[in-house]
């Protein structure tokens, strides 16, 4: 059977392409995260969703589960090792595994002549845009060997 997110949807989702998979998405927000989750539920997979806004992982957590599958919604700074380590653990400590890692958390970088702009900004578009994936893919990548993912 081939499910879509809604009418913004352009093809069909094999319901059994991530069956039993553990997917871990980065940056789940309302636009492309989201729609990462949902697609990948609707794929078959279980989620561990993250990102800074707690409200807005429950609110995703609930579409997933009722698509069927499960999710572990985890209050994340990826741009602080701690933070990300503990996603790491929790990731583990709820499914046991993880099979894909989906680096989708990102900022905007400054949109000015780079004259204009300050390093602290141009740091700290770096940090997540670039760091903090490197962070997270590092921290994640015993797992997804362990998984062959």
């Amino acid at each position: 059977m081939a499910l879509t997110t809604g009418p913004q949807a352009t093809s069909p989702v094999p319901a059994s392409l991530l069956a039993g998979k553990v997917v871990v998405i980065s940056g789940v927000g309302p636009d492309l995260g989201r729609a990462i989750a949902l697609r990948s539920a609707q794929a078959g997979a279980d989620l561990v969703l993250a990102a800074r806004t707690a409200a807005r992982l429950e609110n995703v957590a609930k579409e997933v589960t009722a698509l069927g599958r499960r999710a572990a919604p985890v209050p994340t700074d990826i741009t602080d090792e701690d933070s990300a380590g503990r996603l790491a653990e929790a990731a583990l400590a709820a499914f046991g595994h993880v099979d894909t890692l989906v680096n989708n958390a990102f900022t905007i970088p400054p949109l000015a002549a780079l004259a204009d702009t300050s390093l602290d900004a141009i740091r700290a578009a770096f940090e997540t845009n670039v760091l903090a994936a490197l962070r997270l893919t590092r921290l994640f990548t015993p797992a997804l060997a362990s998984s062959g993912g």
